[in-house]
């Protein structure tokens, strides 16, 4: 049992929250959630002994018992497999989670320093679950994983024995990983039963309760003032004035509930465009993107997923021209006018503070500026900052400001609801769905795909890029996409048969990988690890099969 009784924390004279407190069970899943400098990272510093706290108690926690996964982690073996046998663990299970969060076997033995950030944070997420401790604690532990590697995460947290705690803007995994949500919101935290959904109804029941309980409140104070203000100069009524004064002074005052403000992002109507936005005929571009073909109609909402490296922001970039392909087609369809948010806010001058930003862009005056970045709650104190002193999640609010006011029909995104907090998550999704125009996202955001597209297309490889389409019941009929080249093909049924051949490795491949990821015996991951090299060397020979068929 974790119990935290009034816990308080300042950083000098500026309160981060007060009085928290809350239970945690033995094998409890817990989400934390709040806005942005709400305090989550805070307490979960305090939670595992590296910050102090001012006020309160807490009992349950011993840091032997505590894994944490943390943000800039030092790495002292020489390969990746050495570093997660530190934790001294079979080295089948440290296979096993290295491929569940999508390592390949040749990054075994790379040194775990000369990783990317983002495959830095998820090698310290390996040797937290590895350590199996009574209490996993993780800070935005879906940060930098693509949709597999959370779908692993999740099986793992759901399946875990121990104790979990997790800040986290995941939506999809507070709705299907987590049995409490505490919210930490005005200085204070609550914490409710049941998931995501459960908790956005709940957190709106308690509020309206609040809300008529301060109200009702206010109205006995009036009514009493009133009676005291009327009553204590007659020397007939004085005395009851004074009870009633009494009762005032004792009376503990509600605080008035804080408004549930959130971001309000409306964009505007979409005009009126081509039946075919986009077509992709052929892109091929270094060893990141072979050949790969699709089109996207008027209306269409679609998803682009894959893991990371595949390329999927350079297929982006390729469409709005910042690269140029080696070879192929691309066509943008007429009246189509595009928006573009990159994941690394490149259309955003750092120098510029985000009024300027607005004026220099759209000639809107500084009181017009002002109004529109406040519609995604950015106010004084960030619109007079240069962008580059801004947090990601504000960069993301300025991106999506100059988007609104761009007026495109056709909106590309990459990765639009990274470092944003749950209600401007909403906002967007909201936003998102009531757009006529026509979108390409790209999007690790779970939740945002599923109430967002219409279709999904699928990066397999880095190497191989064809498009795997899923398809969702908000899809409309539409034509699949294949792989396309210029020349005749000559031989219809080889190619029809080796298409179907691939089809059913690939589907192959994914039971051997799913296999993988719920196997326990030494013996049986060996034996999997074989055929999941074997079988991506068969897949690998028939498409050179269906390259030599297109001749």
């Amino acid at each position: 049992m974790i119990q935290l009784d009034n816990v308080t924390k300042f950083y000098g004279e500026r309160l981060i929250f007060r009085d928290v407190t809350f239970k945690v069970a033995d094998g409890e899943k817990i989400g934390i959630v709040g806005k942005n400098g709400a305090g989550k990272s805070t307490l979960v510093k305090i939670m595992i002994g590296a910050e102090i706290f001012d006020a309160g108690t807490i009992g349950g926690l011993r840091t032997e018992d505590i894994g944490f996964v943390e943000q800039t982690p030092h790495f002292t073996a020489k390969t990746l497999l050495d570093e997660m046998l530190t934790v001294d663990v079979e080295k089948f299970q440290a296979r096993k989670i290295l491929f569940g969060l999508g390592f390949s076997e040749t990054e075994l033995e790379k040194n775990p320093n000369h990783f990317s950030g983002g495959e830095t944070a998820k090698i310290s997420l390996a040797k937290a679950l590895l350590n199996e401790p009574r209490i996993l604690i993780l800070d935005e532990p879906t940060n930098h994983l693509d949709i597999y590697a959370i779908d692993f995460l999740e099986d793992f947290v759901k399946n875990y024995r121990g104790t979990v705690i997790a800040v986290t803007h995941d939506r999809h995994f507070l709705q299907h990983c987590v049995e409490k949500i505490l919210d930490m919101e005005n200085f204070r935290a609550t914490l409710y039963p049941g998931n995501y959904e459960k908790f956005l109804r709940l957190k709106q029941e308690h509020h309206a309760a609040q809300l008529k309980a301060y109200e009702r409140q206010q109205e006995e104070i009036a009514k009493l003032e009133d009676f005291v203000r009327r009553n204590k100069v007659r020397a007939s009524t004085a005395k009851r004035a004074r009870s009633r004064q009494i009762q005032l002074d004792r009376m503990e005052r509600l605080e008035r509930p804080p408004t549930t403000e959130t971001a309000s992002i409306k964009l505007n109507d979409a005009s009126e465009s081509a039946n075919r936005v986009l077509i992709l005929d052929g892109i091929n571009f270094k060893n990141i993107i072979k050949n790969f073909s699709a089109e996207l109609f008027k209306g269409e909402k679609v998803g682009l997923i894959g893991r990371n490296g595949v390329g999927k922001s350079t297929l982006l970039k390729i469409i709005v021209g910042e690269l140029k392909a080696d070879s192929g087609e691309i066509k943008i369809g007429n009246r189509v006018k595009v928006g573009y948010l990159s994941q690394g806010h490149e259309e955003l001058n750092e120098n510029r503070t985000p009024l300027e930003e607005l004026n220099d862009e759209f000639g809107l005056s500084e009181g017009q500026a002002r109004s529109e970045l406040a519609r995604l709650q950015l106010f004084a104190n960030v619109v007079e900052k240069p962008i580059a002193d801004l947090s990601g999640g504000e960069k993301t609010r300025v991106a999506l400001t100059k988007l609104i006011l761009t007026g495109a029909n056709f909106l590309i995104l990459d990765e639009p609801t990274n470092h944003l907090d749950l209600p401007a998550r909403e906002a967007i999704e909201s936003a998102l769905n009531d757009f006529d125009g026509t979108i390409l996202i790209v999007t690790h955001d779970r939740w945002l795909l599923d109430k967002l597209a219409t279709r999904v297309i699928e990066f397999e490889t880095a190497i191989r890029t064809e498009a795997l389409e899923i398809r969702n019941d908000k899809q409309p009929k539409s034509k699949a996409t294949k792989p396309k080249t210029q020349n005749a093909k000559p031989n219809e049924q080889a190619l029809e048969k080796v298409e179907a051949q691939i089809k059913m490795a690939e589907m192959e491949l994914k039971m051997i990988e799913h296999e993988i990821n719920s196997a326990v015996a030494p013996d049986k991951l060996t034996e999997l690890a074989a055929a999941h090299e074997s079988k991506l060397a068969e897949i690998d020979e028939l498409y050179t099969r269906w390259e030599d068929l297109q001749c």
